[in-house]
């Protein structure tokens, strides 16, 4: 399954797409998916399959809580977000807490204020209330509270939306909630949401600008594309057939747009994918830092509810991990394995205190060319990792070692292709783990430096380029994060490039499968050569 139950676009994904500020810059695919294209081409490489876009699963935020889903054709919603577009105040999220306390919630440790009105700053967050000791639960919100599939299932648009994906119920529901105002359950927690948002989504055309060649940009025209498909068919074939449940006015593709923005923003780790996905009122309001471990913890009930739960039943929490004082903000780590990529574009921003850079590969196909592809599909399943696998390369680091396995399994051919027979199945994975033979080491190492080049290529500026546009304060901060953003994308492809060239220049040094097979069976010295005697071998 994909990553995140807010699905991204398929490849192509077009289907009711309307002319947006991504079209003026829609140029050749440039993520690994789409460099794959040029790596078929490649008479040095053997070909991946067919192109996905790439996704990052969400990842960090810019006060992700700002904005009402600006259209992405709509000019006055291009700006950058600041504290002045922010039409919420203190009055909202007072609101907010009473209604958590009425309901059940212990919110006597923590209160939402105003934390950094700065341009590009975090906006509105969660502070302490009062001492908080370190693994002491700040907040827990009990399900009844939570906004999910199942209450939208419940609600008067649940007939109609039956059918859907639970992001699209969800996102449904939200937009049904605030076309209630007042009368909704959850109005004083869509009160509290941002009318504006910060991540590419929502940026203007000449913002999308500084994202030309990237990753990012790649990932976000394809939620626009998905999103606005998505609501297409919706409109069509539910919206405009049922106006007195669906008033035009707030099921508007504008409308839909902010909603998808803000459960791709709000929803969390474990409550963001499939029918899991849950938006968690007054938790979401904590803003995220790099420098924590507190993430959002699920509380089964029972005797767990004692120790920070709500109420008997599930809750969701999240812990102080070091002791924080009075006054101090309390910050969640949205995703401790994410890069600076993903960040942005679920939330539009990255972490300036703990970077990330960063790139991510896929999803990669064993190509339907592919003689073994079944084969090869099998080996990927018993690994247990996906037919089409994503990996994240990271500035800084070596690649995954899952990454050069699946690079030698994508070459693996003629002579070699025995490894893939049934009866080395359960152990094909691990027996590639190790170099095959030294044709597919070479081949497996010059279809990723082809990839990382053709995904390099596509970049219309140099690394340190991007680091003068990064480190300039007088450019805005949408185009310092796209610079600095596409300065990891790139940092990340180069010591990916140079990793695999380095191994290539080391072939003739390494041991094969033939020859540790012989040295298993002690018919090879530690010199490498044999020892195998026929004068040794007696008969009866």
């Amino acid at each position: 399954p994909p990553p995140r139950s807010v699905a991204r676009a398929p490849a192509g994904a077009t289907t009711g797409h309307r002319a947006g500020v991504f079209d003026a810059h829609i140029r050749p695919p440039m993520s690994l998916s789409a460099a794959t294209g040029a790596m078929a081409a490649s008479p040095r490489s053997t070909p991946f399959a067919r192109r996905g876009v790439p996704t990052a699963w969400r990842g960090g935020i810019s006060s992700r809580r700002r904005a009402r889903a600006p259209s992405a054709i709509d000019p006055a919603a291009s700006a950058p977000a600041t504290a002045a577009h922010d039409a919420r105040t203190q009055a909202d999220f007072d609101a907010l807490w009473r209604w958590l306390d009425a309901n059940g919630v212990d919110v006597s440790k923590t209160r939402v204020e105003l934390v950094d009105g700065s341009v590009g700053g975090r906006g509105w967050g969660l502070v302490a209330a009062k001492d908080i000791a370190a693994g002491d639960a700040a907040l827990s919100v009990p399900q009844s509270l939570w906004m999910t599939p199942s209450t939208a299932a419940d609600s008067a648009i649940g007939p109609f939306v039956e059918n859907q994906p639970a992001w699209v119920k969800l996102a449904v529901q939200l937009l049904h909630e605030k076309s209630k105002g007042d009368e909704s359950r959850w109005s004083a927690y869509v009160a509290a949401l941002p009318t504006k948002l910060d991540a590419p989504l929502f940026w203007s055309a000449d913002e999308l600008a500084y994202l030309q060649g990237s990753q990012l940009f790649t990932n976000a025209a394809g939620y626009d594309a998905y999103v606005r498909g998505t609501y297409a068919s919706l409109e069509a074939e539910i919206f405009s057939a049922n106006r007195p449940t669906f008033p035009e006015s707030v099921f508007s593709e504008t409308e839909f747009l902010w909603a998808f923005g803000v459960l791709r923003a709000r929803c969390l780790p474990p409550r963001d994918q499939g029918d899991d996905i849950a938006l968690v009122p007054g938790l979401d309001m904590a803003n995220h830092s790099g420098l924590v471990n507190s993430t959002w913890t699920l509380n089964g009930g029972g005797l767990g509810s004692v120790f920070g739960g709500a109420g008997s039943g599930p809750s969701m929490l999240f812990r102080a991990d070091e002791r924080v004082v009075a006054g101090a903000e309390l910050f969640v780590n949205y995703g401790p394995n994410k890069v600076d990529s993903q960040f942005a574009l679920d939330f539009g921003f990255a972490d300036a205190f703990c970077l990330r850079p960063g790139y991510v590969l896929g999803p990669i196909e064993i190509p339907d060319t592919d003689v073994n592809q079944s084969d090869k599909q099998d080996v990927l399943e018993v690994a247990g990792l996906l037919r089409a696998p994503l990996f994240t390369i990271r500035a800084f680091e070596d690649p995954p070692a899952e990454l050069r396995v699946f690079s030698r399994l994508l070459n693996l051919k003629d002579s070699d292709a025995f490894l893939l027979e049934a009866i080395f199945r359960a152990e094909a994975w691990s027996l590639i783990s190790e170099p095959v033979s030294e044709t597919n080491e070479r081949e497996a190492c010059l279809t990723m430096i082809a990839g990382c080049e053709a995904a390099l290529s596509l970049y219309p500026s140099r690394v340190d380029e991007d680091r003068a546009v990064a480190e300039d304060f007088s450019n805005s901060p949408r185009a310092r994060l796209a610079a600095r953003v596409a300065m990891g994308e790139k940092q990340a492809l180069l010591e990916c490039m140079g990793f695999f060239a380095n191994v290539e220049r080391r072939l003739d040094q390494m041991e094969y499968y033939q020859e540790r097979r012989l040295r298993s069976l002690n018919l090879l010295d530690r010199d490498g050569n044999s020892t195998y005697d026929p004068f040794q071998d007696t008969m009866a």
